[in-house]
């Protein structure tokens, strides 16, 4: 498959309607959503869904503060209509399509450093467990519910970047390894090597950690959850100094399986006191010292500011329509690769050396400011209201 070229200097000015256009074509491009009402066209499907996860708001609150805009009902019918439960799948593939075409030129020159984790939307309403084609997922307790809308995601670390790369609906019924595999098998197709891998406690798991042992040929570092208060790989933390050691993991379901660990002693300030505190990791090819092994995985936490910057373009909704839930996840995630192929066409800084780009000229929430105001100015706004 042929790599996406890179994107030529741009002399000209970004303006909010040349951002709609971009972010519109990109949408229409690899998403399989029409309309073809008197009233209601695609461009104006996709208009109103940017719009209301540019401003996090619902498509009832949009389509009421755009005079010109089709009314809510319609566009929901024809968002329902086309999105189904059984085209969940479809959609993924949509999305990782659009995903794709905003990758930058230079992941292709090297291995990359690679991010996977999970990212839940919290649901409020009713399911039944039992129901196949309920795609609601069990978790801790968050915002007084445990029960979400799962997606996985791989994003790339590299050059202060938080870039995803694929991304896997989540079924309450999956395995984690196969939502993994899915993940690596879309950037695999494309040519991209991978040279390490950074994963959260959620994929400390026996069956993950055996894949990514016999299967795999890249290293990497996964997060192990200290369970209960003694035993176990609590055990493990004793001593005043950082280790490596080798731990077997046993389970009644998955068998034994013995993992290298690298035991790291680390600070944290807590009430201005300086307190110990244990980290464990599991290391797979890691040959790093423990103390770059600690650095090193320090920077996944920027894939957290990556989901922070895709809740600012998320669209709210109360349906109980999986795909549309999904759907919207979709269209957040490719917002924030948006703009951020976006800085590196109009945001680009002169001179030799490593490319570099003016970060605050253009703020995500600045772009969200762009998509509303070129949609106001094709709908009109309310700027006053009559007494009934």
């Amino acid at each position: 498959m042929p790599k996406p070229k890179s994107a030529s200097a741009q002399s000209g000015q970004l303006t909010d309607q040349a951002t709609l256009n971009s972010t519109i074509s990109v949408l229409k491009r690899y998403f399989d959503l029409s309309a073809d009402g008197y009233l209601c066209q695609t461009d104006d499907l996709y208009r109103i869904l940017v719009t209301a996860a540019a401003r996090c708001s619902t498509i009832e609150a949009t389509c009421q503060d755009l005079p010109g805009a089709p009314a809510s009902n319609t566009v929901r019918n024809y968002i329902n209509a086309q999105l189904v439960p059984a085209g969940i799948l479809d959609l993924e593939r949509e999305c990782n399509g659009a995903l794709y075409s905003q990758w930058p030129h230079w992941l292709w020159s090297q291995p990359l450093d690679v991010a996977v984790d999970l990212h839940d939307e919290e649901y409020y309403g009713e399911t039944e467990d039992a129901d196949p084609t309920s795609w609601v997922c069990r978790g801790e307790k968050r915002n007084g519910t445990t029960r979400f809308y799962r997606c996985a995601t791989l994003a790339v670390i590299r050059h202060q970047v938080r870039q995803t790369l694929a991304v896997v609906f989540v079924h309450p019924d999956a395995d984690l390894v196969d939502a993994l595999k899915k993940l690596l098998k879309y950037v695999r197709s494309r040519g991209l090597r991978i040279g390490c891998l950074y994963a959260d406690k959620q994929f400390g798991t026996i069956p993950v950690l055996r894949y990514l042992q016999a299967q795999t040929p890249f290293s990497a570092i996964i997060a192990i959850a200290r369970k209960g208060k003694e035993g176990g790989v609590n055990a493990l933390c004793r001593g005043r100094c950082s280790y490596r050691t080798e731990h077997t993991f046993a389970s009644r379901t998955y068998g034994q399986l013995t993992v290298p660990l690298g035991v790291v002693r680390a600070f944290k300030a807590c009430h201005g006191k300086r307190t110990a505190t244990w980290l464990v990791f599991a290391l797979i090819r890691v040959e790093l010292s423990l103390r770059r092994v600690r650095e090193t995985y320090r920077r996944r936490f920027g894939i957290d500011t990556k989901y922070r910057c895709m809740e600012q373009v998320r669209a709210r909704t109360t349906s109980t329509n999986p795909a549309f839930r999904f759907f919207l996840m979709a269209i957040a995630l490719v917002l924030v690769n948006v703009w951020i192929g976006l800085q590196w066409v109009y945001c680009r800084l002169r001179g030799s050396g490593p490319r570099r780009i003016a970060r605050g000229l253009l703020t995500l929430e600045r772009m969200a400011l762009f998509l509303v105001r070129a949609v106001e100015s094709y709908y009109g706004m309310v700027t006053q209201i009559s007494p009934p």
